[in-house]
């Protein structure tokens, strides 16, 4: 089991077991352990290279990659698989010392409001850095990120870049779909409403939970399952019950155009409303 894994089952584990008196005070020990992220400690490093703000774990494969990165990011697209390219976002699959990575550039568009808006908040790469935290602390699996790229000059927002875990070996939930048969299809309709009310009992909204934004290897587990895609992803001090129907709803509408099934539609309710109860 991987360094991540041993620290994803057991924290899973732990949240579907916590009284409500325990959730409340779990939460701002999440918040805690996940703002670490934000800098310099036992396992993470906060520094300037290059004109950049970086935010990396403190770790050997954190400082190849930036090693690789710098000082220049955009020169890895040259070499990567691109699965992206956007006036938003850029994205491609980078191979570093041989293991293969999901890079995504965040570009800083025009010179408008915004633009002098973004002087004093954090990128979207920034963001996205602390919130994949946040959902690892709680034990819910999303991509694990290596490192978090921050380019300002005179405090304005350049180009912002995050690089995260490649998931080896997975599919799109709505590609894995088509390969299930009937008794397969109740069970991960179980599987991911209990997830996903797991997911917002203990304070996390997604914010597009469509099925392109969920990957799944063969066996249906905590380690082979991953949320992407969490450019607009927040944590919150406990379960807004109204926010996270909304966000859950995204999901029924994937299945509803999959599917069309009632009985699908009702387990995977069921599983989700007994989970963020």
């Amino acid at each position: 089991m991987s360094t991540l894994q041993e620290r994803l089952v057991p924290a899973a584990d732990n949240v579907k077991g916590l009284a409500p008196g325990e959730l409340s005070s779990a939460i701002p020990n999440w918040h805690r352990e996940a703002r670490q992220s934000l800098g310099s400690n036992a396992r993470f490093v906060r520094e300037e290279r290059h004109g950049f703000l970086v935010l990396r774990q403190r770790t050997a494969a954190a400082e190849a990659a930036l090693a690789f990165l710098l000082p220049d990011p955009d020169q890895a697209f040259d070499h990567s698989r691109i699965l992206k390219h956007g006036s938003r976002t850029h994205v491609g699959i980078v191979e570093i010392a041989g293991v293969r990575y999901v890079l995504k550039r965040y570009n800083c568009r025009g010179r408008g409001w915004g633009y002098i808006g973004n002087a004093f908040r954090r990128s979207v790469a920034v963001r996205t850095w602390l919130v994949a935290w946040q959902y690892l602390v709680r034990g819910i699996p999303v991509p694990e990120p290596l490192l978090c790229l921050e380019e300002r000059r005179f405090r304005f927002l350049e180009r912002s870049y995050i690089l995260m875990e490649f998931v080896e070996n997975a599919v799109s939930l709505r590609e894995r779909w088509k390969q299930l048969i009937d008794t397969e299809k109740v069970r991960f309709m179980e599987f991911f409403g209990t997830l996903l009310g797991a997911m917002h009992r203990v304070g996390m909204l997604h914010g597009d939970l469509k099925w392109d934004n969920i990957m799944v290897a063969n066996e249906l587990t905590l380690e082979t399952v991953r949320l992407i895609d969490l450019d607009g992803s927040s944590a919150s001090d406990g379960c807004n019950l109204r926010r996270a129907r909304i966000d859950f709803n995204r999901f029924l509408k994937a299945l509803d155009r999959g599917e069309g099934s009632i009985h699908l539609r009702n387990r995977v309710s069921e599983a989700w409303q007994q989970a963020v109860m």
